[in-house]
């Protein structure tokens, strides 16, 4: 399959990253349009800098569209009048599927969507690999082109269903987000009590990083520790007692939390007996 020359529109840090990637991985960058960064982006990949968004449609076969979710839609809008025959172009959002492309496709683009599931949080990234994409692409062309791309970054391709980008991306966000907001959760417990910040986060950085290896090792529900997977459930009424007494809110979230673990609790053979201890423990009927 001939590789297609990729256009750049947005060169913030996924569209500089996957720019910079791409033209490691031997991909032509054909131009880069942005409201910042573009004279750097484009001198780092060898790429010609345009003075529209629409003029990046006629030096690539494949436009990237790395922009705010927020504005995809009317970059759309904005990109109608460029001649899409036989060309391309996909956003990078996460959460939002390739329909807010639909436009396009009368002017005889394909589209699609590319997200990395990665948390892009500096510009300098080095490699990709071993990271998952989800791709969105009717078109079978263009899924070729966007695996292909994947398998050069030494990526993970991941097709996801037609309607289901939302429920992909809170996956996304149960797993990455939300584990810092439970980290600052602990930290504040832990600081409660007294910890300095760096003995707080010398001791929670090591138990995470215990833990990701055990999911890697072992992966679910083998990774699971803790009071439930020893049928403890005398350590979870104590820590919701300690939690009702400084603040309820918590304790309810770490009920419902526990609750979800119920499933590979029973799972790792948890004898029926002590299950429905814990469910007692939780204030939970017991099923």
């Amino acid at each position: 399959m001939t590789r297609p020359t990729i256009g750049i529109i947005g060169a913030g840090k996924v569209g500089g990253v996957l720019a910079r990637l791409l033209k490691q991985a031997g991909y032509e960058i054909g131009a880069v349009y942005s409201r910042s960064n573009a004279e750097a982006l484009a001198q780092a990949v060898d790429a010609e800098v345009t003075g529209s968004s629409a003029e990046v449609v006629a030096k690539a076969d494949l436009v990237l569209l790395a922009v705010p979710d927020d504005v995809i839609q009317s970059v759309a809008v904005a990109l109608e009048k460029a001649n899409w025959q036989g060309k391309g172009v996909v956003h990078t959002s996460g959460v939002h599927d390739a329909d807010l492309l639909v436009p396009l496709v009368s002017q005889g683009a394909m589209i699609g969507s590319l997200h990395p599931a990665f948390p892009f949080t500096e510009a300098a990234v080095s490699t990709l690999a071993g990271v998952t994409f989800a791709i969105e692409a009717a078109d079978e062309t263009l899924r070729g082109w966007l695996i292909a791309i994947v398998d050069a970054l030494e990526g993970n391709p991941f097709l996801i269903p037609p309607g289901e980008k939302a429920l992909y991306h809170a996956a996304l966000v149960f797993a990455s987000n939300y584990t810092v907001t439970l980290y600052a959760v602990a930290e504040t417990l832990l600081r409660r009590l007294g910890a300095e910040p760096e003995a707080a986060e010398a001791a929670l950085n090591a138990l995470m990083v215990g833990t990701v290896a055990n999911l890697q090792a072992k992966g679910v529900p083998g990774a699971l520790t803790g009071p439930l997977v020893r049928g403890d459930s005398g350590t979870v009424e104590a820590h919701l007692a300690a939690l009702e007494a400084v603040d309820s809110p918590l304790a309810e979230v770490y009920r419902l939390l526990a609750q979800l673990s119920l499933p590979m609790v029973k799972e790792r053979g948890v004898p029926v007996d002590v299950m429905g201890k814990l469910f007692a423990a939780l204030n939970k009927p017991y099923i």
